[in-house]
């Protein structure tokens, strides 16, 4: 009694099919003893395969107890079970259940991932193989092995954990009449020599006579338990602890199913290139648009930056006001009501202002000989390179006179110089024509660069703003005819800006330079209290003017940028959710594929954690994939709008880092579901799903 290996008291098992409640075990009590080979017959449907099922560990009894090697197996933990399927018990299935797709040594050392056995598990796989006739065929798939050399390796695999008892259900049900004699030969031979105990399912009463004991079964009772012949005395019992030529760190064996489960995540992604990647397209479509749109963002911000820091720190911009169109009111700067009067007011009355510039602007198409260019014109005042730091590469600034008697003359960009010039004429002299006016180009701009939208700072005219005013552009308010003059009311004052006695026209940007950096606060005040009183601003009106310095439009800036890197984060992150449902999908297609895989997996040690594992890595490694090809696209195309388009870019290592991070969340977030749904799956269920 104390040798038992398997009590199986008063063992039932119900389930329920459709609307019938079937009961495939009606109280089955058996004892085998260590060594016994035992053969379960019976007819289809007399709870046999039931009974093998129950015996190793792949389901639940309904009612009644199970004890093997002394364990109750109805109050064990999952985990425990999958230990006892991995470690004691060995499994040999009528239709092989091989994976298709691993060689015959993957298949054999298969149990041992699960058992922890990292070390030895190539050499063990070769040992059982060998010792079952099969040396030389460890690299064969199941697809070049026969049905006989397919049943060999089944059992190599049940072997190579050293099992305490051996479980064969119909093993030679898909064998011819010879091979299924040489099959139950090997067995016999592991029973007797081995001692290894073996429980066989079969309904051929010619290979039941090969075992020591047979029990039939009909209706889910024992109908009869008859002994063949006497068995050979029970063998030592087998320790259930792990052998010491097995034992491996913890470490090592969570390392070796770490390595398995990326293994296997990477043939079931490569098994389906197409579907995989198209599965990708997603992610790294969202990590591409992350981080191209980011480096597009940052390097207009940084352009800004670099503009407004170039400019000076004791600079101040007043903007006009915001036009109203259909109740909706527009920015600051579309509206005209800024003029040069204002300009001259804010020179001659504030104290803590030292220089002051004006410009009028617009578009217009220039000729030079026989080439044309489209460029934009700015009519500004003399002071307006000197506050701008603007220094000239060749040729002389627009005088005071000049400015003052509307003179014929102007100064180009890089850009303009290139298109009409060429590298290797010089402009200086040559006159053009802007809008139909003859100018006379007196200098050449040194380069600017972009500004902060990629708007090419170097494309660009200037010209003296009385000639603007009256020759080229015309007075900026829509409400004064083009051409049409006022007559100042500081005509007959003193004049500090040169500007000529008849042009009061409007501006579309007055630049105010602070005496110092420390006055800066001083003249918004001043040039705020001006306006508010030339403009008759009434306290708690809308103000038709905007006064902002530098460091205002710095952190304007710095708002904008941050608002529109949220928005581009936000357009990012919809390709990538996009992108986690197409990988949830994939997954959710591979469990059905790989439903059988999986109750395989379960029926050698696999534990529901191990699955659970497996499916997560294949969906991490699918957005993790994806998220480092948008990780090249991205920096690639935002070296191509760079290139091409001209605009500044820079590279955001938190975009990068954050857009590849995203996406394994994303990936492990979208793979959860499908995972799990794995890991949940019955064994015997799955094991049967075709």
């Amino acid at each position: 009694m104390a040798d038992a290996l398997i009590e199986v008291e008063g063992l039932e098992k119900s389930y329920r099919m459709g609307d019938v409640m079937v009961h495939a075990l009606r109280g089955v009590s058996l004892r085998i003893e260590r060594g016994e080979f035992v053969a379960l017959m019976g007819p289809s449907g007399s709870g046999k395969s039931t009974l093998m099922h129950l015996l190793g560990c792949l389901s639940r009894p309904s009612g009644g107890s199970y004890r093997l090697e002394g364990r109750d197996v109805g109050r064990e933990s999952e985990p425990a079970l999958a230990e006892l399927r991995g470690r004691r018990i060995g499994f040999v299935f009528q239709s092989f259940n091989l994976l298709a797709r691993a060689s015959a040594a993957e298949n054999v050392a298969l149990p041992l991932f699960y058992a922890g056995r990292a070390v030895d598990r190539a050499a063990l796989a070769a040992e059982a193989l060998r010792a079952l006739g099969l040396a030389g065929y460890e690299r064969n798939r199941p697809s070049q092995l026969s049905g006989g050399q397919q049943q060999r390796v089944a059992i190599a695999r049940a072997l190579v954990n050293d099992p305490a008892i051996l479980l064969a259900d119909e093993p030679t049900g898909n064998l011819d009449s010879a091979t299924s004699h040489e099959l139950m030969e090997t067995l016999r031979t592991l029973n007797r020599e081995r001692g290894l105990t073996i429980v066989l399912v079969t309904h051929e009463r010619e290979m039941a006579a090969y075992a020591d004991r047979i029990v039939t079964l009909r209706d889910g009772r024992v109908q009869s338990d008859e002994r063949v012949r006497e068995s050979l005395p029970p063998p030592a019992p087998a320790p259930v602890a792990e052998p010491a030529r097995a034992a491996a760190s913890r470490l090592g064996a969570s390392l070796a199913r770490g390595r398995m489960a990326l293994s296997v995540a990477a043939q079931a992604i490569a098994r389906n290139k197409l579907r995989s990647s198209l599965t990708m397209l997603g992610v790294f479509v969202g990590v591409a648009a992350l981080i191209t749109m980011v480096a597009v963002g940052q390097g207009a911000n940084s352009a800004v930056i670099a503009q407004i820091e170039r400019l000076g720190a004791n600079l101040v911009i007043v903007l006009p006001g915001a036009s109203v169109t259909s109740g909706v009111r527009g920015g600051f700067g579309s509206a005209s009501t800024l003029r040069v009067a204002d300009a001259e007011a804010i020179l001659r009355d504030a104290s803590g202002v030292q220089n002051v510039s004006y410009l009028l602007r617009g578009a217009a198409q220039v000729q030079y000989g026989d080439k044309n260019w489209n460029t934009t014109v700015q009519g500004v005042s003399p002071s307006y390179l000197e506050i701008q730091s603007w220094p000239l590469g060749a040729g002389r600034a627009i005088s005071a006179q000049e400015h003052l008697t509307a003179a014929r003359v102007c100064l180009i960009g890089q850009t303009v110089l290139h298109n009409l010039f060429g590298l290797s004429q010089n402009p200086l002299g040559a006159t053009l024509l802007v809008k139909g006016v003859p100018l006379e180009v007196i200098g050449v701009l040194s380069s600017f660069g972009q500004s902060g939208f990629g708007r090419d700072q170097d494309d660009v005219i200037l010209i003296p703003f009385s000639t603007a005013e009256t020759r080229v552009l015309g007075v900026a308010a829509p409400s004064i005819a083009l051409g049409q003059e006022r007559t100042s009311p500081y005509a007959s004052q003193p004049n500090p800006l040169g500007v000529p006695p008849k042009l009061t026209g409007y501006v579309h940007m007055i630049f105010v330079q602070a005496r110092d950096a420390e006055r800066v606060e001083q003249a918004v005040q001043q040039v705020t209290s001006i306006l508010d009183a030339r403009h008759r601003m009434r306290p708690g009106q809308l103000r038709d003017f905007d006064v902002r310095n530098l460091g205002q439009l710095t952190q304007a800036r710095e708002g904008s940028s941050r608002a529109m890197a949220l928005l581009l984060a936000a357009v990012a992150s919809v390709s990538l959710v996009v992108g986690g449902i197409g990988i949830m999908n994939i997954l959710l297609v591979s469990v059905t594929e790989r439903t059988r895989e999986i109750g395989i997996r379960m029926a050698v040690g696999a534990r529901r954690a191990h699955v659970l594992l497996q499916f997560l890595v294949e969906a991490l490694l699918l957005s993790a994939t994806g998220g480092l090809v948008g990780i090249v696209v991205g920096v690639a195309l935002s070296a191509a709008i760079s290139r091409l388009a001209g605009w500044p870019t820079q590279l955001s290592a938190e975009a990068i880092g954050g857009g590849f991070l995203f996406s394994a969340v994303i990936g492990v977030f979208f793979g959860w579901y499908p995972a799990r749904r794995a890991s949940r799956l019955d064994p015997i269920e799955a094991l049967r799903f075709e």
